[in-house]
């Protein structure tokens, strides 16, 4: 019986995902996510307030899963270049199971004031993804692994663009597999660089 209220509010959390990806957030109504769980409204109301707080729910999660994510990947690399690779393999992977979920947290990123909820989007949460990345980079130049005379967040900004990059080919136009081959390619060119070695 006590398992029933979670189920309850993950399927409530599915069916709007994939309602607000399809439909945006003013297209969907409260019915058009509701029906196709069996729930009723006082179910949603409680669990999420309204549809507002329903919306920021899911993009807190989108926020807060990869996060999770990334520090647990990390943490598994002793390099710099084997943490990069294994967060970049758990965003694509992130991508890969959830791309309606991924496809809204980007349109809500681009959206106009007035097409979402206020404060829809976490400032915090964002940057502290952002910054989680920032410190494996860091930590990379004060080991020798990158070289300290390059600005960090310009060098995170690059590997970071580069990841939600390739994900958001694959949204628009998917060619290839979001996978672990291709994080340590990404994550080689990054390093690397494409200039010829002499």
């Amino acid at each position: 019986m006590q398992d029933k209220p979670v189920d309850a509010r993950q399927a409530v959390l599915n069916s709007a995902i994939e309602a607000f990806a399809r439909r945006g957030y003013a297209g969907t109504s409260v019915t058009d996510i509701l029906e196709a769980t069996g729930l009723s409204k006082p179910t949603l109301y409680y669990h999420f307030e309204n549809k507002a707080g329903l919306f920021r729910a899911i993009l807190d999660f989108a926020f807060d899963e990869p996060y999770r994510l990334m520090v647990d990947a990390a943490a598994a690399g002793l390099s710099t270049e084997q943490k990069l690779i294994g967060i970049a393999t758990v965003l694509f992977e992130f991508c890969g199971t959830h791309q309606h979920l991924t496809r809204l947290a980007l349109a809500a990123v681009f959206a106009a004031a007035e097409e979402i909820p206020p404060d829809s989007i976490n400032p915090k949460k964002r940057r502290r993804n952002f910054e989680f990345v920032m410190g494996i980079i860091s930590d990379g130049q004060k080991r020798g692994e990158l070289d300290s005379s390059l600005d960090t967040a310009e060098l995170t900004h690059g590997i970071y663009g580069s990841i939600s990059h390739q994900i958001r080919m694959h949204l628009i136009a998917p060619t290839g597999r979001l996978d672990g081959e291709l994080a340590q390619r990404v994550v080689a060119l990054f390093l690397n660089g494409a200039r010829r070695r002499r």
